[in-house]
């Protein structure tokens, strides 16, 4: 009968208790240990109703113990194939620290097989043990709230994470691969101070909030965990810091005099298992701010550093949202379209020559695929894309489209310097907030958002110019530009330091009032945007070969003739 209770001795009664009390036995192990004490004390189908399986199990469990003491409730050795080693698991998870081969976007599960000479499947594994997919309705913060992370740590006191939540709910859709990828090197910043060991528990765990029971087999070193955060990190608003050390008393003294953190505990193996749930709250728009962060982890662990922290208020608001598109002259149905194409290239989906699908473009941009298939249209007909057979293809720049372009541009961009040098009227506050914005990419070595907020700055000088005809035009051919600049990628190599010294004298040269200056600055600005985009395509000529025919022709056309 399911509510008969199990008489148990009073020496078998210790045995147990001290193994569910226990502090360093197996989680399986004291589970189990407190399902044979509730089965003695309150019967059996109230011991599986507290720990949450049936009473099939908690009976298999009572038995076990019968037959053999507390040794039947251990773990017995599986049959099957034997699990990975603890040097290969080690070797596995260490990948996310190290950047993928050359023309690969990521590790993959057979490239990691590979490189360590293990199998493909022991590799998946692995992988599917440590980072398990979320069950339904399974999130890391109970809200949906997005979240922005805005602080790692790696010290010898242990690893830390923080967050703040914003407004905006987290999407209902799984993370895209390059927010998965770029998460799980985050997370494994916590390799470089500790190795890792064993697989995780299969009874499953949760994170634990600050406070709960168990917490008080922490060390002093929570603490010094949570007074680096405090250091780094602003208390409004609220921050939910992330620790892989328990609390202590010390730690919950300190916390009740911060109301301001919330922290959450989560064990080394909790701390790798929870990256599927972190990037499916994480707000997307951060991607390229935390693939900076990503690379910076990779650049630690090659220098064999154990140490890395970052903070995101170390970084000027206005040099955070390098990914935003700046309203322009032009139509918005054509900007959020190539702003969508950008993002779609960036993150892998679309290559040069990839057909451009009206469905994949209205998912991304909330628009009707009306309204989308329009905007392509329209931009294929401007020669911002290719077509062929009826279909919409990202285009591959050639020599030829970056000398019309460019040529057009530094046209349109004299007319636009002179109007600005001769003007009586100050530039605009917003050209030094782009001009700051570009000092901050120089830092932090972001090229491809310093080019993309360069072409911004760009357009911004072109509105302030208010020539409506030539800064339609101008804005036009920064689209262009945009998705030139995105397919390239890494191997165009237009310097941030000159962005910004071309920027600063062509500005300065604005405000000095001297038009022929100002001229010959911009014409420098855009030979020196030409010669590092030519010299990828010197590069790049083989590769063309192989490539359809193209149709692609830069022109800088307007709503009517002149």
């Amino acid at each position: 009968m399911n509510d008969e209770r199990s008489a148990l001795r009073q020496a078998d009664r210790e045995v147990l208790l001290r193994t569910a009390r226990s502090r360093t036995a197996p989680h399986g192990l004291v589970t189990r240990a407190q399902i044979v004490l509730d089965c003695a004390d309150s019967g059996v189908a109230e011991a599986a109703r507290r720990a949450g399986v049936s009473t099939a199990t908690a009976s298999k469990w009572v038995r076990r113990f019968a037959e053999a003491g507390i040794d039947g409730l251990r773990d017995t050795p599986r049959s099957g194939r034997p699990s990975a080693g603890a040097a290969d698991i080690e070797r596995i998870l260490r990948y996310a620290l190290v950047s993928p081969p050359a023309g690969s976007p990521r590790w993959s599960t057979r490239l990691i097989a590979q490189d360590i000479g293990i199998s493909q499947a022991t590799v998946s594994r692995v992988r599917r043990r440590f980072y398990p997919q979320p069950e339904p309705d399974s999130r890391f913060v109970p809200d949906a709230s997005a979240l922005v992370l805005i602080y790692v740590d790696v010290d010898d006191s242990g690893c830390a994470v923080g967050f703040h939540r914003t407004d905006r709910a987290s999407s209902e859709v799984a993370a895209g691969a390059a927010l998965l990828d770029t998460v799980e090197t985050i997370a494994c910043a916590s390799l470089l101070r500790r190795p890792h060991d064993g697989y995780p528990s299969a009874e499953g765990s949760g994170a634990r909030e600050s406070g709960a029971a168990g917490a008080d087999r922490g060390t002093p070193r929570a603490v010094a965990l949570l007074r680096r955060a405090a250091s780094r990190l602003p208390a409004t608003p609220p921050v939910t810091l992330v620790i892989d050390v328990p609390l202590d008393d010390a730690a919950r003294r300190w916390l009740a005099q911060h109301p301001g953190f919330t922290v959450r505990t989560l064990t080394p193996t909790e701390w790798l298992m929870a990256v599927h749930r972190i990037a499916d709250s994480v707000d997307s728009r951060q991607l390229t701010e935390l693939r900076a962060v990503a690379d910076e982890i990779r650049r630690a662990y090659g220098r064999s550093g154990t140490r890395f922290t970052w903070s995101r208020t170390d970084v000027p608001d206005r040099a955070r949202d390098t990914t935003a598109v700046v309203r322009d002259p032009v139509d918005d149905d054509l900007a959020q379209v190539v702003s969508a194409l950008c993002t779609a290239i960036t993150e892998g989906e679309l290559g040069a020559g990839s057909e451009v699908m009206v469905r994949t473009l209205a998912r991304r941009t909330a628009m009707s695929s009306g309204r989308v298939a329009e905007a392509l249209a329209r931009l294929a007909a401007e020669a911002l894309l290719d077509q062929s057979g009826g279909k919409y293809l990202v285009p591959l720049p050639g020599a030829r489209d970056v000398i019309e372009t460019y040529t057009a541009r530094g046209l349109l961009g004299t007319a636009i310097a002179r109007r600005l040098a001769s003007s009586p009227d100050p530039l605009p506050a917003s050209i030094d907030d782009f001009l700051e914005r570009l000092e901050v990419c120089d830092r932090m070595g972001l090229a491809h958002e310093a080019h993309m907020i360069d072409l911004d700055f760009q357009n911004e000088l072109a509105k302030a110019a208010e020539m409506p005809r030539i800064g339609w035009m101008f804005v036009q051919l920064s689209l262009q530009l945009r998705l030139f600049v995105t397919i390239i990628g890494l191997d165009y190599k237009y310097p941030t330091r000159e962005i910004v010294d071309d920027g600063l004298l062509l500005v300065s040269q604005c405000r000095a009032k001297d038009p022929e200056a100002a001229v010959a600055a911009w014409r420098g600005k855009v030979d020196n945007c030409a010669r590092y985009m030519l010299q990828y395509l010197e590069v790049m000529t083989g590769r063309r070969q192989d490539l359809p025919g193209r149709s692609v022709r830069a022109r800088p056309s307007g709503r009517g003739s002149d």
